[in-house]
């Protein structure tokens, strides 16, 4: 797989902190529960999958379409910038080739699903998942 490696880094980094953000409006700040945030990996050829699942409070209906959209945040204000999630998807779609979703269930909790080409130009014959 190629691929630029800080780049990968961030998305990562900001799927784990939109998912410890969703963990904690879930459960709120005075608990004492604990929340998981679950990262799994796999070769799928022509891709290697990347899961990073947490058990938050799932994507609201009405803002599912929007989550990848510049400056879109279901944060309060100045708790988040809307850009993350953005970013990640320019990263990971347009620079690597690969593909970006999610799979959501309110107050379940959500997973990313990362798609990346295990080789340059794999995947793209047999179209995106």
């Amino acid at each position: 797989m190629l691929g630029l490696p800080g780049e990968l880094n961030q998305v990562f980094l900001n799927i784990v902190v939109n998912a410890a953000y969703a963990i904690a409006a879930k459960l709120g700040a005075a608990s004492r529960e604990k929340g998981t945030i679950r990262i799994s990996t796999r070769a799928a050829p022509p891709w290697l999958e990347v899961r990073i699942a947490d058990s938050g409070t799932g994507i609201p209906e009405a803002a599912r379409d929007h989550v990848f959209n510049p400056f879109f945040t279901t944060k309060p204000v100045g708790k988040g910038t809307g850009q993350g999630l953005a970013i990640s998807r320019t990263v990971i779609v347009e620079e690597h080739s690969g593909t970006l979703g999610f799979e959501t269930e309110l107050d379940r909790g959500t997973t990313f699903v990362i798609r990346l080409p295990l080789s340059q130009g794999a995947g793209q014959e047999e179209g995106t998942p």
